[in-house]
């Protein structure tokens, strides 16, 4: 069969939904398998290169190891193309949660596998090998949020549930089985560190190195503008692609070029001659691999745009407030919203309050308050409570200091009052005769009531009170609202 029409008979046995499939861009990068199906003698891989972090400047030297058990041992290309599946479920499923439900049946439909016993003994295989495998990243895992590479050491799944089809209960009654992400990885996928395949072309490709090359160069192609990437022929081969170290650069140039002309019969790349397709390089012995993008795929097959999970918003306020996306999607699939609102809540108050509790590690108290539903503390008021106090409060306060502007607004205007009239009364003395000023000053005194003229009699009071009646006269005689008219 050729690969067109192997591209054809998957296009056509998926053509009622859609076989977009995901890949996270660090799984991406370097091998996970072994090319073969598996060596029992060997169970470690290591992977290195070295690349230039455009963030500091400076090149980084990145390191994977991958180690399996005695008893599984290390994945092969089998298992590599399951764990694409697993993407690819976990991408139909829209990352709800990091426990992913499958029956073994589709599974296997969509491997392309026939459905004999020793395929499904095959897939429960390869489930347990990847629960097995420790990936060891050294400088080598982009943190996307972060936006650093960091070192991880973790497993690809964290729990695996398998029910066997063969077994008493019938099998409509049996649940489904499941595989659990790690959180490292599952993480990496909320982050949106993954980018779309194209399994109907990547399960085309016949060749276990074809398909690790896919997915490399899909990766690099969809990374910046231009389709046309150079690579060291070692470092690629070895590296990225997983052949031995072993064999000298003829040697890998032809072990390398029936998956290179399978991709490019597949359409994926660009048919280049021999000198074109590995250059030498200025030291002896030393050549280069040139990989172009095939331009007449990109017009008839337009790139399948990225998958990105969608965060809810209780999931965004969970990250905000530092747990991971991984345990944030968890903790909303599992717990009801009402219960992770009056958490959030409990939490807001408690940092207002700058309680020890949510002092050293807000996240982690957050977590284990949803997990164990824990009662609210002493003193707690819930958010509608303290809004319903605060609007009260901020509506004394509005009264206090609307009536603290009133009384400011009377003051000023009764000292304006006071300093025209002291102005208008000083005028006016100023403008008499001393004759004058002594007759008003007669009639002030026979105009006062007989205990203001008493008071004159007293030497301490009299001079105020003989010109409080001095004022008094001058603005019956010439009154201040007149003189303004």
């Amino acid at each position: 069969m050729t690969n067109s029409t192997a591209k054809e008979r998957f296009a056509a046995r998926h053509a009622t939904a859609a076989f977009s499939g995901l890949d996270e861009l660090n799984i991406a990068e370097f091998p996970l398998a072994v090319l073969g199906e598996r060596f029992d003698d060997v169970k470690t891989l290591e992977f290195c290169d070295t690349v230039f972090d455009s963030s500091t400047g400076k090149e980084v030297i990145r390191k994977l190891t991958v180690t399996g058990s005695d008893l599984y041992g290390l994945p092969g290309h089998l298992d590599e193309d399951v764990l694409v599946v697993m993407l690819h479920l976990t991408n139909v499923a829209k990352f709800a949660s990091r426990t992913i439900h499958f029956s073994r049946y589709d599974l296997i439909n969509l491997l392309g596998w026939s459905h004999g016993g020793k395929h499904y003994d095959r897939l429960e295989e390869s489930f347990r090998r990847w629960m097995s495998v420790t990936l060891h990243y050294q400088n080598a895992w982009w943190d996307k949020k972060a936006k650093a590479w960091v070192d991880r050491s973790f497993h690809i799944l964290n729990d695996l549930a398998i029910y066997d089809r063969k077994g008493r209960v019938p099998r409509a009654e049996l649940p489904l089985s499941s595989f659990t992400w790690g959180e490292v990885v599952f993480d990496s996928f909320l982050a949106r560190n993954t980018k779309a395949i194209d399994l109907n072309d990547y399960f085309s490709l016949k060749l276990a190195p074809a398909k690790r090359m896919y997915r490399f160069l899909d990766k690099r192609f969809g990374a910046r503008k231009g389709n046309v990437w150079r690579f060291d022929l070692r470092e690629f081969a070895c590296e990225h692609i997983g052949f031995a170290r072993g064999y000298d650069s003829a040697q890998l140039k032809r072990k390398m070029k029936p998956s290179l002309t399978e991709l490019e019969q597949n359409g994926f790349l660009k048919p280049l001659g021999e000198e074109e397709r590995f250059p030498k390089g200025g030291r002896r012995g030393e050549y280069y691999i040139v990989v172009e993008k095939a331009t007449e795929q990109e017009e008839s097959n337009p790139p399948i745009a990225e998958t990105q999970p969608v965060l809810t918003p209780l999931e965004t306020a969970l990250i905000e407030r530092g747990v991971t996306a991984a345990v944030a999607a968890e903790l909303v699939a599992q717990f009801p919203a009402e219960q992770i609102e009056a958490k959030l809540d409990i939490l807001a108050w408690l940092i207002e309050a700058k309680d020890k509790r949510a002092g050293k590690s807000p996240a982690g108290y957050l977590v284990k308050s949803i997990r164990d539903d824990y009662t609210a503390p002493a003193g707690y008021m819930p958010k509608a409570e303290r809004e319903k106090t605060q609007r009260a409060s901020t509506e004394r306060l509005r009264r206090q200091q609307e009536q603290e502007r009133d009384k400011r607004s009377r003051e000023k205007l009764e000292a304006d009052a006071r300093r025209a009239e002291r102005q208008h009364v000083d005028r006016h003395l100023a403008e008499l005769a001393p004759t004058e000023r002594a007759a008003l000053e007669t009639r002030a005194i026979a105009n006062a009531p007989s205990a203001e003229r008493e008071r004159l009699e007293n030497g301490f009071l009299a001079d105020v009170m003989r010109r409080i009646l001095i004022d008094r006269q001058v603005l019956r005689e010439y009154p201040l609202a007149t003189e303004a008219k």
